[in-house]
């Protein structure tokens, strides 16, 4: 044990939980070695309770503390700032003195960093020697005055045990709730499923981060360290970098639940909009600082914690806000969700106060437990509102499946429909093909008709013809007979007698004529009233497309008589024969 030349604060152990050291005696190291500290007599430990970070590197600390009870006393020894160490003490089972590293360099595997064990003698006076680095907060030159804490084993443990039962029943409940939702989502393919898995994702690296567990799990030594001017620090580590990185999780899943469950962006664009960009504000502010502090390239913590958990009010007033326009809008969902909402906010809401009235970013807030309170009432808030969703889809499945049987309905009767068109348009083909087929019919009886009109003319211009012949052979007989009466002229008489029956030839012509172009004489008449009948009778011929010589046969003139009888005609018709003349 040392010999101090001068007496030296000692301090009792008592019946209460912890004890806080304020006095001891301080050396500034001179890179001394801790046998030249315990057995030194030149070296002199003064009173003091502040150290200069500008004097030196390292200081030395020797605290005196009696134990007045029989028996052996556990204790942890803790730095009120956040400052690595080295605990020296000695082990009366071994007779040796006994180092211990501690702070935020040390990853130690426990939940809080920058505690050392300590068993203090019963019966005697213990002394203890701490070595505390101070070049982390040199450079901002202040002086800082750290207390000592020594709290009972038994009760660190129990204050320990505690957190580690409440984190295991939030790890379960978070998980179980997760598996479920992520079980929902591949059922349903509701996207709103995966909104709320982020933000009980981002709750699990919440929870864990906020009680310092991933100092266990993940022991990296980074951190970030600020000296304030009343002698006070802010630390920043990866639990404090996880804090943000989770906190983004949850709000930007909460915004995106919001914005999926209301249906915003079709119902309410306007609020949507602001939830988007809010979003992205809030990523920027809560992003951006954590990684620039937990590089270490500058502390902006203390500056941006106060901003956060304005901000983090704002986005709950936000979507508060929106969940009571959609409410008054009369959205379906909307009730469930603004009930979902209204606790889980109004917890969220004090936690963000009580962060802002205890603004110091240490992030050694075990002893408030508001996070695990929002988280849960979330949970179990949202629970009732997934299964209320899980309702409100069925029904839509529902009324979509009316919708489609009548769809289906409709679909058969346009079927039916469509079957009644196509037989009515085969009979309208059937009847068209009969009509053609008529026509047909008729076109081939026209042919016929004409074919017809063609004989009768030749049989006119046949008898015309023998009468010609007839009147050649009376002028030939009275030229060789002038004065002689042949007894064959009586029949030859009665030939040309016969002969004046011609013109009722015509008339059955015209008959038959008139029943192949009905009404074709009466257009005629109307539309040329000033035509004489051997005018009309001419004007049938060329109709039917007889011949010059055929026409000249039937009215018994010459061909060049006909096509001057046609000139005629067509000048008065006013160019009714543009065709080239048919001989």
């Amino acid at each position: 044990m040392s010999i101090s030349l001068k007496a030296q604060t000692v301090h009792c152990l008592t019946n209460n939980s912890s004890l806080q050291i304020n006095s001891y005696d301080v050396l500034p190291d001179k890179h001394y070695s801790f046998d030249q500290i315990r057995t030194s007599t030149t070296l002199r430990f003064t009173a003091n309770d502040s150290l200069s970070t500008l004097a030196a590197d390292y200081y030395w600390i020797k605290v005196i503390i009696e134990n007045p009870y029989p028996n052996n006393e556990n204790y942890r020894i803790s730095l009120s700032l956040k400052l690595n160490y080295i605990l020296y003490s000695f082990d009366n089972s071994t007779k040796t003195w006994r180092s211990h590293n501690a702070g935020l360099a040390v990853p130690d595997n426990q939940q809080e960093r920058g505690i050392a064990p300590c068993v203090l003698q019963g019966g005697t006076k213990d002394t203890l020697y701490l070595k505390i680095n101070v070049r982390d907060i040199q450079a901002y030159g202040y002086t800082i005055k750290p207390t000592i804490t020594m709290e009972k084993e038994i009760s660190f443990n129990g204050r320990k045990d505690i957190l580690w039962i409440l984190w295991l029943i939030c790890m379960a409940v978070l998980l179980s709730f997760s598996c479920y939702n992520l079980f929902i989502y591949f059922q349903l393919k509701d996207d709103i499923y995966i909104c709320y898995l982020v933000v009980q994702i981002g709750a699990i690296i919440f929870i864990t981060s906020f009680k310092h567990f991933f100092n266990v799990f993940l022991p990296f030594g980074f951190y970030n360290i600020r000296l304030n001017a009343d002698g006070s620090t802010y630390y920043y580590d990866l639990n404090a970098f996880l804090l943000h990185i989770s906190s983004t999780i949850i709000f930007a899943g909460m915004i995106q639940l919001t914005r999926s469950y209301l249906r915003t962006k079709v119902l309410l664009p306007a609020w949507d909009n602001l939830l988007k960009y809010l979003l992205y504000a809030y990523i920027v502010v809560e992003l951006i600082p954590a990684i620039i502090t937990i590089t270490g390239i500058y502390y902006l913590d203390n500056y941006t914690l106060l901003y956060d958990n304005i901000f983090i009010l704002i986005i709950a007033l936000v979507i508060f806000s929106t969940c009571i326009v959609a409410y008054k809008r009369k959205i379906r969902a909307a009730r469930y969700f603004l009930l979902a909402n209204t606790l889980p906010i109004i917890f969220g809401t004090c936690t963000a106060v009580y962060f802002i009235i205890n603004s110091a970013p240490t992030y050694s807030r075990n002893g408030s437990f508001l996070p695990e309170i929002a988280i849960i009432s979330q949970i179990f808030t949202f629970a009732v509102v997934l299964v209320a969703r899980i309702r409100v889809v069925n029904e839509e499945l529902k009324a979509k499946e009316l919708e489609v049987g009548k769809l289906a309905a409709d679909i058969a009767l346009t079927e039916y429909k469509h079957t009644l068109i196509e037989q009515e348009n085969e009979f309208i083909i059937s009847a068209i093909q009969q009509e053609k087929d008529k026509n047909e019919l008729l076109q081939q009886k026209l042919e016929l008709n004409q074919r017809e009109l063609v004989g009768n003319s030749l049989y006119i211009h046949q008898k015309n013809k023998l009468l010609a012949d007839l009147k050649d052979q009376i002028q030939d007989i009275d030229n060789l007979y002038p004065n002689v009466k042949h007894p064959g002229l009586k029949s030859i008489r009665s030939s040309l007698k016969d002969s004046q029956y011609l013109d009722l030839e015509w008339d059955k012509f015209k008959l038959h004529f008139e029943q192949v172009h009905p009404d074709f004489f009466k257009t005629l008449r109307s539309k040329h009233p000033s035509l004489t009948q051997n005018e009309l009778r001419l004007y049938a011929y060329f109709h039917i497309h007889l011949s010059t010589k055929e026409i000249a046969a039937l009215l018994n003139i010459a061909p060049a008589s006909v096509r001057q009888a046609k000139a005629r005609l067509n000048k008065k018709m006013a160019g009714a024969f543009q065709s080239p003349e048919q001989n």
